[in-house]
């Protein structure tokens, strides 16, 4: 007996509860027995994050024999389980293919990366892709070839950005041709801060090893005499993107290129940082919403011409199947001009499976073709999740079908009453879906690109009858008047509607506080707010609403993280630290990549430039006060001597064989040309060190690989 309860009367009871349980979790199972397809993507994408998010490398055979095992164990005792624990079990059986999968496929793609920077020199590679910029264009070249740089540590791809003077004149050269050109290269670095984008994993995934600047002119030295039809499809979306950019001009064509063809990168800095702070750069990017618009306007005129026909075909049902045919292929044609993004593909699918139903007669349920074309992503593409195109794309979807699913405009009766009609009512459910749009990609795009637009709904609520009822019916207009010769008139016209959206993008860009800078959720943050999303918008029952707990914490989460006190990146070319009033940039210019990113990732724009107290220099380096501790940067031995026994930390490109024992040194030793490094401090001295080795873990792509290689 304990307290009058007799061990046998609690088992009882505690059994009797759980029992309890188990049959309500069988029976909310059970109601949601419609759902549960819609989990197989989650569940595997899932795997695959939980692959990469590894901080050290499996075995290769590890993990596709752990999910063969369990896959064995489930096939066993499968009827024994229950519903709900033979759905959970297949759930995680899905999840460990994904790791296994995505680990399969990252071993089959490991290109070789450069391992030191290289000073320019002549160079020959074939043209693979050709991207027009503001001030030039990027090459991709494939099979190059190196002026002092043995086959075998030479990459096979690298990526070269071109910078021409404005206003020169020149030839593009075409996909497939080998051109000679003098470029510089490095390897692609690790992230910049804790939770930051890893470039060496990105152009990892696009077998590029190395990026650098080409000095112009290039030269063709062979012509591609291949013959390939896709080499010269390429070059022609290539030379169409060029074409729009010089007709419309930097300011405009960027952007009309990037709605026709998808290369938006010739847009100006000036427009870039408006359409971003208005959270408005997503149009440029082929979206849903353009493919929707495209293949509606296709469809519709398609169905219009087969009016003029006798017996009204296009009433007719197998009329209407003739169009969706015809819709399809012109639709598929279009995402082939776009350059294949993650966005339009997910799109095309979804359109594709509508017309489908269309030529079947069938009905399509969208949440169902969304897992679908999600599902068939992911297995042709694992590294495709990483995409913010995927991310995004596919966050601000699920959000808007789930809202249409649950019929939430239902929560406003004055609507569904007819008191408030017309225009109104399509305000209030445009903001609406902007609104829900807005909230599911937020926590995403401040964990990717550490911005939060403050008015972006409202931004998008404008701009969005400017580009539906617009922009993306000109773009189509553009494609039926191109085989004619006739595009210009398109293009005329499409310029208006840019500036428009220019406008629009600047206006709310100098509103104040239109932009603000916040630090990456942490990765356990960002897990609990995607968990909590499906959860919220998968789920048809009350018990969804768990979702926004998991949501709320996810966001929140963001409060957890703590900011480094200073940064300092390879061969200490840049250095920030952390004063009374901010962070301040010690070292580089403001402007240039790594400091950009650190400003972003802390909380501001750029980064101040340091000045005294806080930070001096002179001959010998410089010697910085963060948190009242001496931070020394010598320059040579002579320094080094000296600060030995000043500093309370110091921080040197040169190897230190000795110092004070009280004394904490970062030297090559820990910090690598490749590297940044990130510090927390006390009074005491260093509280935590971390470099992007620490970040990246030990991966085929990461820094801390291509150093193993370097001393083998």
């Amino acid at each position: 007996m304990t307290l009058g309860v007799s061990y046998e009367t609690l088992y009882i009871a505690v059994g009797g509860w759980m029992s309890r349980r188990f049959e309500q979790l069988e029976t909310w199972w059970g109601r949601e027995a419609t759902r549960h397809f819609l989990w197989l993507p989650a569940c595997l994408g899932a795997g695959i994050a939980l692959y990469y998010a590894l901080p050290w490398e499996p075995p290769m055979p590890l993990l596709p024999l752990i999910a063969a095992a369990f896959s064995s164990i489930f096939i066993a005792c499968r009827r024994r389980l229950s519903p709900f624990w033979r759905g959970l079990a297949i759930g995680l059986l899905v999840l460990l293919v994904g790791a296994a999968y995505a680990n399969i496929r990252a071993h089959g793609n490991a290109p070789t990366s450069l391992r030191e920077s290289l000073t320019p020199r002549p160079m020959v590679g074939v043209v693979r892709d050709i991207e027009r910029t503001e001030h030039g264009v990027r090459l991709t070249l494939t099979k190059p070839v190196i002026e002092d740089l043995a086959p075998e540590l030479t990459p096979s791809q690298i990526r070269l950005s071109v910078r021409l003077k404005k206003g020169s004149e020149f030839t593009l050269p075409n996909i497939g041709d080998t051109v000679a050109i003098r470029a510089g290269l490095m390897a692609p670095m690790g992230p910049a801060l804790p939770h930051g984008f890893d470039f060496a994993r990105y152009f990892s995934f696009r077998d590029i090893g190395a990026v650098g600047y080409g000095l112009p002119p290039w030269k063709v030295v062979e012509a591609d005499a291949s013959g390939s039809r896709a080499n010269q499809f390429w070059s022609w979306r290539a030379k169409l993107t060029d074409d729009i950019v010089r007709m419309l001009g930097t300011p405009t064509g960027g952007i009309a290129a990037g709605l026709i063809t998808g290369d938006g990168r010739a847009i100006s800095e000036d427009d870039f940082d408006a359409l971003r702070a208005s959270n408005l750069y997503h149009i440029i990017a082929i979206s849903g919403e353009h493919m929707m618009i495209i293949s509606g306007v296709i469809f519709i005129s398609l169905r219009l011409l087969l009016l003029l026909l006798p017996k009204r075909i296009a009433l007719r049902p197998e009329g209407k199947s003739i169009v969706a045919i015809v819709s399809l292929m012109l639709v598929t044609v279009y995402l082939f001009v776009t350059g294949l993004p993650i966005s339009a593909v997910r799109a095309y699918v979804m359109i594709a499976l509508v017309l489908m139903a269309i030529i079947l007669r069938k009905q399509v349920d969208p949440m169902r073709s969304l897992a679908f074309t999600a599902l068939l992503i992911l297995l042709v593409d694992p590294p495709s999740l990483l995409d913010p195109g995927f991310q995004l794309s596919f966050a601000a979807t699920l959000a808007l079908v789930a809202l249409v699913e649950k019929r939430l405009m239902a929560a406003l009766p004055m609507l569904e009453r007819g008191k408030l009609r017309g225009g109104f009512h399509h305000l209030v459910t445009l903001l609406l879906a902007s609104v829900v749009a807005e909230a599911a990609t937020t926590p995403l795009v401040i964990s990717m690109f550490n911005n939060l637009s403050l008015y972006g709904v409202f931004a998008n609520a404008v701009a969005t009858p400017l580009v539906s009822l617009f922009l993306m019916p000109t773009v189509a207009l553009f494609f039926i008047l191109l085989p004619l010769g006739l595009h210009g008139w398109a293009l005329a016209l499409l310029n208006y509607g840019i500036k428009a959206l220019l406008a629009l993008a600047h206006f709310v860009a100098g509103l104040p506080y239109a932009q603000w800078f916040v630090p990456s959720l942490p990765s356990f943050g960002l897990a609990l707010f995607v968990l909590g999303l499906l959860w919220l918008c998968l789920w048809q029952t009350r018990a969804r609403r768990y979702g926004a707990i998991a949501i709320l914490i996810g966001v929140a989460s963001v409060f957890s993280v703590t900011l480094p006190d200073m940064l300092v990146s390879g061969s200490l070319k840049q250095i920030a630290f952390r004063t009374d009033n901010g962070y301040v940039l010690a070292r580089g210019r403001a402007t240039s990549l790594v400091p950009e990113l650190w400003a972003n990732g802390l909380g501001y724009k750029t980064l101040a430039a340091a000045d005294t107290p806080q930070w001096r220099c002179d001959g010998l380096g410089c010697v910085a006060q963060v948190k009242g501790l001496n931070i020394a940067f010598p320059n040579d031995a002579t320094a080094l001597l000296e600060d030995c026994t000043q500093a309370s930390l110091i921080i040197t490109a040169t190897k230190v064989d000795g110092c004070r024992k009280d004394v904490r040194v970062v030297d090559p030793g820990q910090h690598s040309q490749s590297n940044v490094t990130a510090l927390w401090l006390n009074k005491k001295g260093v509280a935590r060190m971390e470099t992007s080795r620490d970040w990246q873990g030990q991966r085929p792509w990461s820094i801390s690989s291509r150093d193993a290689d370097d001393d083998d």
